[in-house]
């Protein structure tokens, strides 16, 4: 411990408190490890305890043993996906109680002994501090008994770690919110009150299962056993277009389920995001004319080379989504038009960064506007991410202790894909100044607070990672992901870095091998 200090994050009155940094990783899904041969599980996504031994120590060297480690949500892979439903519960909403959520558990920890050992020297060095935010997969944290495992497994000494059993972290400056991220907008693993609220009978309280997580573990537990990497694609979900229709049974008797899930699962990080300042404004759609289409609204909002376009005509066609048309809300209906505006907008611009389909290719319809938005002046898109995030964060504000000014920066993961520095333009003087962004901010024109997704510390590609792959092998999308084994994906991983928490200024950054082997802290994964 350092001189002067009482404890992790706290000094001796009259002494001035040395900067700290804080560094943000996500979705690592340790699960169950190696099978009885030695041979990984195919479900097992987190195999990189070397590299990330190494990484700990390398955040610690940097910031000088003053560390905030936020471990974001889905540090555990304890949801059904991986692991199989719990054995006491027959209701599908219903998850695990708190000693079936122990014993999971357990079984991880066993598994990822190496990875414990080094997140524990990590927090015995200087004042370090580690903390464990629930995300969807490990709401189970919540549970005080699954909170008191992690916490003595990492370190037996008070203080050094601890478990947010709020379901977020807060810097304690109040400047920096960290949480996972499934509780934004309309996310499928979105529980209807978070921290999730424990019920069940006396004596033996059970988790709420999200419909985003009875869905993925129908649809994930076996494929994944043929297509190891087929959760390695990156956003969220978005693997299983390219499963062959042959191998996806399940996914066309819940059709209905899955295109409402892919089309929801918006990720809107992957679009070069202009602020657009000045007198451009959001078109408004006409919502009866939508309703007027539909069940074929939902196959016309995928582009025609989307694997999921045929699936998707083929369940409007024998009317298995007629009642979800009838349940989308107004909400749901303008956040897939924006999308498809979006989308629309980036192919007839050929904008290279767009990651979740090839910049080439046929473009998407709008959805019809209301006659008075049809000018050149309403072409401002991120309408829907903007008043989702804007609602969050004032979610956000009402939890912040009383008297204390708003945050700067809100960190958080779950959809897998990073931010990355953004082209963008402010308004100065009558011109436009060209600046580079980490994240978005949702307040136009403003440059707080920032909003940043640090991805997930995983080795992952994205759809246009994987289609450039099975060229390069001459091999079809799902031949590739069949055959592709997760240690062939690049060895880099993404996280937030904050080098001060006095004067936050988020990045996403890389831990990443170059080619020489060197393992080193950097901007881009590079080629």
């Amino acid at each position: 411990m350092l001189a002067g200090s009482i404890g992790p994050g706290l000094h001796l009155a009259g002494q001035s408190a040395p900067t700290r940094s804080i560094v943000v990783i996500s979705d690592l899904h340790m699960g169950v490890g190696r099978d009885a041969f030695g041979e990984w599980n195919a479900t097992e996504d987190f195999r990189w305890a070397t590299e990330f031994a190494q990484f700990l120590e390398a955040i610690d060297r940097d910031g000088q043993s003053r560390v905030d480690l936020v471990l974001n949500g889905d540090t555990f892979a304890l949801a059904d996906a991986v692991l199989g439903p719990c054995g006491e519960s027959a209701l599908p909403e219903s998850g695990c109680s708190e000693r079936e959520a122990v014993a999971r558990l357990e079984r991880l920890l066993r598994a990822h002994g190496a990875e414990i050992s080094a997140l524990g020297k990590f927090a015995s060095a200087g004042t370090n501090h580690v903390v464990f935010v629930p995300g969807d997969e490990d709401a189970a944290l919540v549970f005080p008994a699954v909170s008191r495992r992690v916490t003595s497994a990492v370190s037996p000494t008070r203080g050094r770690v601890d478990v947010a059993g709020s379901g977020h972290w807060l810097s304690t400056n109040n400047l920096v919110w960290a949480e996972h991220g499934h509780q934004i907008g309309l996310d499928p693993y979105k529980f209807a009150q978070w921290p999730p609220e424990i019920a069940g009978p006396r004596g033996s309280p059970r988790l709420p299962r999200t419909w985003g997580e009875r869905l993925s573990s129908r649809f994930f537990g076996e494929l994944e056993r043929t297509y190891p990497a087929v959760d390695n694609v990156v956003s969220l979900g978005v693997g299983l277009r390219y499963v062959p229709v042959p191998d996806a049974s399940p996914l066309l008797s819940d059709a209905a389920d899955l295109i409402h899930y892919l089309l929801l699962a918006v990720s809107w990080q992957q679009f070069r995001m202009e602020l657009d300042d000045g007198d451009v404004q959001a078109p408004v759609w006409d919502l009866a004319q939508v309703r007027a289409q539909g069940p074929a609204f939902f196959a016309s909002s995928l582009p025609d080379d989307d694997p999921m376009k045929p699936i998707a005509a083929n369940a409007v066609a024998s009317g298995r989504l007629d009642k979800s048309m009838e349940q989308l809300t107004d909400e749901e209906i303008t956040t897939i038009c924006d999308y498809r505006a979006a989308m629309r907008r980036s192919r007839r611009r050929f904008e290279p960064v767009v990651t979740q389909f090839p910049p080439r290719g046929p473009a998407v319809a709008e959805c019809p506007r209301t006659p008075d938005t049809r000018g050149a002046i309403f072409d401002y898109f991120w309408r829907s991410r903007d008043q989702t995030y804007l609602k969050h964060l004032e979610d956000v504000a009402k939890r912040l202790p009383a008297s204390t000014r708003p945050i700067a920066v809100f960190v958080h993961g779950h959809t897998h894909l990073a931010d990355r520095a953004q082209s963008g333009a402010n308004q100065i003087s009558g011109g436009l100044l060209k600046i580079a962004m980490e994240g978005f901010s949702p307040v136009r024109g403003a440059t707080t607070p920032v909003a940043i997704n640090g991805g997930a510390w995983q080795r992952t590609m994205t759809p246009v990672q994987l289609l450039r792959l099975a060229d390069e092998r001459k091999a079809s999308p799902s031949e590739t992901l069949r055959s592709l084994r997760i240690e062939e994906l690049a060895p880099c991983y993404s996280f937030v870095q904050i080098a001060s928490a006095d004067e936050p200024a988020p990045a996403v950054r890389y831990w990443r091998q170059a080619a020489s082997g060197e393992w080193s802290i950097a901007a881009t994964c590079g080629r």
